[in-house]
């Protein structure tokens, strides 16, 4: 069967820039090389370091690179201030659902499978004929907004051979938007690449974040954006801030360091003043050295402040034997066991 799957269209595929949808994908095709069920073209946004995989059957259809949808992109800008209504693009993100389209090969495969980019999905539809179309959904439809994309869904809903979700609660919620075609199929992690370090290991990698013996390390896992609620991890820790022994661990980004002028990103250094000090930033960690960093923490924290449809972050602690502290969120308490977590009410006191 000649499948075809389309990225979301951020951050390339294989996940060499991280990406919890992407690394997902990845999955996918290293189980496909194994059992080969489909000859697939998966349909990515272009990085040097994609240079680095060759699959027997898994074609790579690389898009323009980031710096070419930024040369588009401004390029776009100037023209729409001229063209005005004329175009229908409005930011880079409509350009990587007309770019993929124009990468696509009409007419040729079995099936499609868009990953989680509702425009994409809009836009094959324009040229789609026999292909069957398959949506997988990995976060909630409305994502605080029903009337952004209400519409969308609705399309979707009523056009695709099935909506593959990654929890019941996002079941729940397309059935009662009339949708009978969903199959929930949950996330996945691979188990061989969580597994425990050795005490020595642990020493070792807590001395090189600067991590005593005796500290107790709360560790926060995932994208800088409201919606992921790390203000009220930090404004927890201020509250701690009379006990000595406490750090935080962040994953990803050092907001200190981002020098964009994102709002959010102001607001978290500014609330974060007088806890420098039990701040940690890793910078970017691949997916198959997490274990290293749930090694050396004592709790996982997943604060968000919206509705969290699955929660690899929950599966990943699970595996590493972590405690959790998770807001009562999506589908979260379907991941979560309770003889592991607390669970915190997304309220004013949250």
């Amino acid at each position: 069967m000649k499948l075809a799957i389309i990225s979301p269209g951020f951050v390339p595929v294989p996940s060499v820039k991280g990406g919890a949808v992407e690394q997902l994908i990845e999955y996918i095709v290293t189980a496909n090389e194994l059992y080969h069920k489909y000859d697939i073209d998966l349909y990515t946004v272009d990085d040097p370091l994609l240079n680095n995989f060759t699959y027997k059957y898994t074609n790579l259809i690389k898009v323009p690179s980031k710096s070419e949808r930024n040369l588009y992109s401004r390029i776009f800008v100037k023209s729409k201030k001229i063209m005005g209504k004329l175009l229908n693009l409005s930011n880079d993100y409509d350009y990587t659902s007309t770019v993929f389209l124009k990468y696509y090969k009409k007419n040729y495969y079995d099936a499609v499978l868009v990953e989680n980019n509702m425009d994409i999905y809009g836009n094959l539809l324009s040229v789609v004929t026999k292909e069957k179309l398959y949506f997988h959904l990995h976060n909630d439809v409305d994502c605080g907004d029903p009337s952004k994309t209400k519409e969308k869904t609705e399309k979707i809903i009523n056009t695709s051979k099935n909506i593959l979700v990654v929890s019941q609660f996002l079941k729940k919620k397309l059935c009662k938007m009339g949708a009978t075609n969903v199959t929930v199929v949950p996330n996945a992690i691979i188990s061989k690449n969580f597994k425990q370090n050795s005490l020595e290991k642990v020493t070792e990698i807590r001395s090189k974040y600067g991590i005593r013996k005796n500290d107790f390390v709360f560790t926060f896992v995932g994208r800088l954006a409201p919606e992921k609620g790390i203000d009220k991890l930090i404004s927890a820790i201020k509250r701690l801030n009379y006990v000595p022994n406490i750090k935080c661990l962040i994953v990803g980004k050092n907001f200190f360091e981002d020098k964009s002028g994102n709002r959010y990103i102001s607001y978290l250094k500014n609330i974060s003043q007088d806890v420098q000090s039990k701040l940690i930033f890793t910078g970017y960690i691949p997916n198959n050295k997490l274990n290293d960093i749930y090694s050396i923490s004592n709790c996982v924290v997943i604060p968000s402040q919206w509705e969290e449809v699955f929660g690899v972050v929950a599966l990943e602690a699970m595996e590493m034997k972590c405690p959790v502290i998770a807001s009562y969120s999506g589908g979260l308490p379907e991941v979560l066991s309770k003889k592991c977590a607390l669970f915190v009410k997304r309220d004013k006191n949250s």
